[in-house]
């Protein structure tokens, strides 16, 4: 059996999810040039799946057709959220990368042992060396930066921006009449 680019094309999206795969990285592995990416996924046709491109990113999704039955299964599942525990760390973390198991630990009073682990089995994050320091250091992976949706770290709100975005959400939910007890 001959196997063709759009086949590999195909596995790869089907392996990366609905984290989708950045058009660079199909052109690095598959090989192939952008124009020839292109007319391949024009040309894709497979009974209830479609690939899809946003920004340069590419995706396999189903048609909706399928759609029902697809999320179905995900909703039986179990949902694969963050601890807030492990969502503190993270952000220690990514805002402080490389930084040391200790800092980690001092900063939030406990042990960070439980959500390091959490978050290097989802491989958000990893263990690096510094040079001359014996300890643990941890930074943020490229599966982080696709998780939230970042080119790089440097795309992370800064508290400004946060701040900002925390005021803005106060102020609509006060014109709603929310509660914000």
């Amino acid at each position: 059996m001959d196997l063709k680019k759009i086949d590999i094309i195909e596995a790869m999206l089907y392996l990366a999810g609905d984290i989708g795969v950045k058009e660079s990285i199909l052109i690095k592995h598959v090989p192939i040039t952008e124009q020839e990416l292109e007319e391949e996924v024009k040309k894709y046709n497979k009974p209830h799946f479609m690939i899809l491109k946003y920004d340069d990113i590419f995706y396999l999704k189903t048609t909706p057709l399928v759609e029902e039955y697809v999320v179905k299964l995900l909703e039986e599942r179990p949902k694969n959220k963050l601890s807030n525990q492990a969502l503190e760390v993270l952000s220690i973390i990514a805002y402080n990368q490389p930084v040391a198991r200790g800092v980690i630990e001092d900063l939030r009073g406990v042990s960070p042992d439980g959500p390091i682990n959490t978050l290097l089995n989802k491989a958000l994050i990893e263990r690096v060396a510094i040079k001359n320091d014996r300890r643990t250091f941890y930074k943020t992976t490229q599966t982080f930066l696709e998780v939230f949706g970042l080119e790089k770290i440097d795309d992370l709100p800064n508290a400004d921006e946060i701040e900002e975005d925390e005021h803005i959400e106060l102020f609509f939910s006060n014109l709603k009449g929310e509660d914000n007890e």
